[in-house]
């Protein structure tokens, strides 16, 4: 087997050009917008249906060059769709992996742009993780293609960290330390407890959320709703798996709501809070969250 670098530099390329194909066949998309059935709390749209088959399709063309020594061995965990496990009964014993995949981040958006009359590109996202089992901090490489603006954004984990990409072009941290142009801490807050932050609503994809703080337009995203179970929708794995390593490779500063690290969290159907933030800002929000979050660990 060759070695993990060079193995998963080139799954990164792979999950690149499937996020890429996979959104621009939803931009494409002219069929019909509507609900077809109830799956795990979510309604399946037909676009949801339609981008499922199409990852599905994209992860067979784009990987089926690997050889057999190196091909995906282990399991799709998809948002609304049932595990899709690529495992023969004799291989179990074999390296195992996981692909966590949202094939659409802000499927509402993207039904709202289909059924307008007006062309735009939503602000969705396709976000694919490679990942060393079903902890957050076994992600080895991370792909966001982001509808909106035609990028794909990307990370590889190297050594104890990540480096980040976006179309292939290397993003260096120390870009993404500081705001540019404005004075007010700007964030994407659910529940703001601080007057010195300009609290705003995000867009319905966390991943476009997060990825808007590399494009310089807010200072953190926080989302405290696991708070608060059975309120509605709530954050899971799939929603930032494929941000999760491009943030860190772009030095922003990561936790859940108590400041805890997310490494080990693996809950398939667990909701899990967060607070991502330029570096030397976590902490404040931390501080600032404590009137709601409680103690430590929600205590």
């Amino acid at each position: 087997m060759k070695n993990s670098l060079d193995l998963n530099r080139r799954y990164m390329f792979a999950l690149e050009d499937v996020a890429r194909e996979v959104g621009q066949n939803i931009l494409n998309y002219k069929g019909p917008v509507e609900d077809t059935k109830h799956i795990r709390g979510h309604e399946e749209s037909s676009i949801d249906l339609f981008a499922y088959t199409t990852m599905i399709g994209s992860l067979e063309k784009h990987l089926a060059s690997f050889t057999k020594e190196d091909r995906f061995k282990g399991e799709y965990l998809f948002e609304l769709h049932e595990l899709q496990d690529l495992v023969s009964e004799k291989e179990r014993g074999s390296v195992l992996r996981v692909l966590r995949i949202d094939e659409i981040d802000g499927t509402t958006n993207t039904k709202r742009q289909i059924a307008s009359l007006f062309d735009y590109n939503p602000n969705s996202a396709v976000s694919i993780a490679l990942c060393q089992d079903e902890s957050m901090g076994s992600i080895e490489v991370g792909v966001i293609y982001d509808l909106h603006n035609n990028n794909t954004f990307s990370a590889m984990h190297v050594d104890d960290s990540y480096v980040s990409f976006c179309d292939r072009k290397i993003l260096n941290p120390n870009d993404f330390e500081e705001k540019k142009g404005e004075i007010e801490q700007a964030i994407l807050a659910a529940d703001p407890t601080k007057k010195d932050f300009r609290i705003y609503d995000g867009c319905r994809s966390t991943a476009i959320d997060i990825i808007s703080i590399l494009r310089n337009q807010f200072d953190a995203y926080i989302d405290p709703r696991a708070l608060w179970k059975g309120s509605g929708a709530m954050l899971y794995q799939y929603d930032i798996a494929g941000v999760i390593p491009i943030a860190y490779g772009c030095g922003l500063e990561i936790s859940d709501i108590y400041g805890n690290p997310i490494d080990s969290y693996s809950g398939r159907n667990e909701p899990l809070s967060i607070i991502i933030a330029r570096k030397g800002l976590k902490e404040r929000f931390v501080e600032a969250l404590k009137p709601i979050a409680g103690g430590k660990n929600g205590n």
